[in-house]
């Protein structure tokens, strides 16, 4: 119990959004099992040196099939930025047979609370979103390399690349949205997650 507090320090101390529920290798779950993951986003900017906490994770996962693993997200933001209070998302990442390195995930939920200009005056928000992501990896020792692809739709909507390095413990993800509404357009974020 006393590590699972320690984790839980961690992520907070930490924090963030758009690529945590990406933030796991094409591989499933075996059927029947679970797997849990804390982590953050650090908005990035590249023309000036911005790195800023984005937002607190929790990511369950579960494997439902053979070739279908589910997976529920839980974000708040850091205090360091404004944004909704809360995102929550289910999605699936579906295996390709005969590709064992290669899944599709698929998801959607909301962010509610308030909205970034309506931090002081109390407007409300609530904005679903979407988002769909191929991805491919191959391994290199005992550590996976990922290319993803992610389509999000939300108010705005965009392709974001990324990449991302994992142990199937540790995670270490960068994500450069090439769309307007999801971050600045000359940064990117950087996910950090543990799973345990």
């Amino acid at each position: 119990m006393k590590w699972i507090a320690l984790l839980a320090i961690f992520a907070l101390l930490l924090s963030a959004c758009v690529p945590m529920a990406l933030m796991m290798e094409p591989e499933l779950l075996s059927v029947g099992s679970f797997k849990h993951a804390v982590g953050m986003d650090l908005l990035v900017g590249f023309s000036e040196t911005v790195v800023v906490p984005w937002t607190f994770q929790y990511l369950l996962r579960y494997g439902f099939t053979e070739w279908m693993e589910a997976s529920v997200r839980a974000a708040i933001p850091s205090i360091f930025i404004s944004a909704p209070s809360l995102t929550l998302e289910a999605g699936a990442k579906f295996g390709v047979p005969g590709l064992p390195n290669a899944a599709l995930l698929v998801g959607g939920g909301a962010f509610f609370g308030n909205s970034p200009s309506g931090l002081n005056n109390g407007e409300g928000i609530f904005e679903p979103y979407l988002r769909v992501a191929p991805m491919a990896g191959f391994k290199v020792g005992g550590w996976n390399v990922i290319a993803k692809l992610q389509l999000f739709i939300a108010s705005d909507f965009g392709f974001i690349p990324g990449i991302a390095v994992t142990n199937g413990r540790f995670y270490l993800e960068l994500d450069i949205p090439i769309t307007g509404g999801t971050t600045v357009p000359d940064g990117g974020l950087l996910g950090i997650g543990y799973a345990f």
